[in-house]
């Protein structure tokens, strides 16, 4: 496990490179997309353990923090979508120059699920396209945050008020967040260049019907994993609590691994 900075130094990236282990080593590179705000915190430990596994397969593997996000530069209010987008970009560019691989594949958790088929729908460098709960509308993604933050406040203070109308759970949510976040949707989204695209969800929610339908419609190689291990991502009780999905690691592991 290397920790290293990339992008700009007045810009630095924060990212973690896990160097393939085991008897065979691939020419094939993973980067993993952290979800926003609470999620990130929650998927950390996840997100570790799943780098490890693939690494342990013979991946060479990279996850990183978006600008304004986790030990990258820059404040919270730098995390836009547009700016998320952007490093994805580069941390792509990155894993392929350290590996040699002329393809690297993407597995997101939640909207880095969304920014890893949306940097696959402009992309033809991307092999393998993984999307753990995605999500799917923007402006859906906002409202329930929203909610939730309303019964964490009364959870937490016994007062459904805001502190503040540019926070969510402790993160910021700027105007202009708000509405780059309200804006981005996976309905109809362009045919993705990837090899195959695994959709993987935490239970059979109908949120994904028409998300499934369109890429196994539109994308060949499409599959549709249920893992009946929920994460309870509405729940207050669960805002604090810790992600250890290992079937879901072990899952996607195998996904990659065929």
């Amino acid at each position: 496990m290397q920790p290293f900075f990339f992008g700009t130094s007045q810009e630095q990236i924060f990212g973690v490179y896990h160097a393939p282990e085991g008897r065979v080593i691939r020419n094939a590179g993973v980067v993993l997309c952290h979800p926003l705000g609470h999620e990130y915190l929650r998927a950390h430990r996840a997100f570790r353990n799943l780098a490890a596994a693939l690494s342990g397969q013979g991946f060479h593997v990279l996850r990183f923090d978006y600008f304004g996000s986790g030990d990258s530069g820059g404040s919270a209010d730098k995390t836009t979508v547009k700016r998320c987008l952007a490093d994805l970009g580069s941390a792509i560019q990155e894993l392929k120059d350290i590996s040699g691989a002329s393809k690297v594949s993407l597995v997101g958790l939640r909207f880095g699920a969304t920014f890893a088929a949306l940097a696959a729908s402009t992309r033809r460098d991307i092999d393998r396209l993984v999307l753990w709960d995605p999500v799917v509308d923007g402006r859906g993604y906002v409202e329930e945050l929203l909610v939730l933050q309303r019964d964490w406040l009364q959870d937490r203070l016994g007062t459904a008020r805001a502190a503040g109308p540019a926070e969510l759970i402790g993160f910021a949510l700027t105007d202009e967040i708000r509405g780059e976040l309200e804006s981005t949707t996976l309905v109809d989204l362009p045919k993705v260049g990837a090899r195959s695209v695994a959709l993987m969800l935490s239970g059979d929610s109908p949120e994904y019907g028409p998300l499934r339908q369109q890429l196994e419609r539109h994308q060949p190689g499409t599959s549709c994993t249920i893992v009946d291990e929920s994460n309870e991502w509405h729940r207050v009780e669960m805002v604090h609590q810790i992600l250890l999905p290992h079937v879901m690691v072990r899952t996607i592991t195998a996904v990659l691994n065929s």
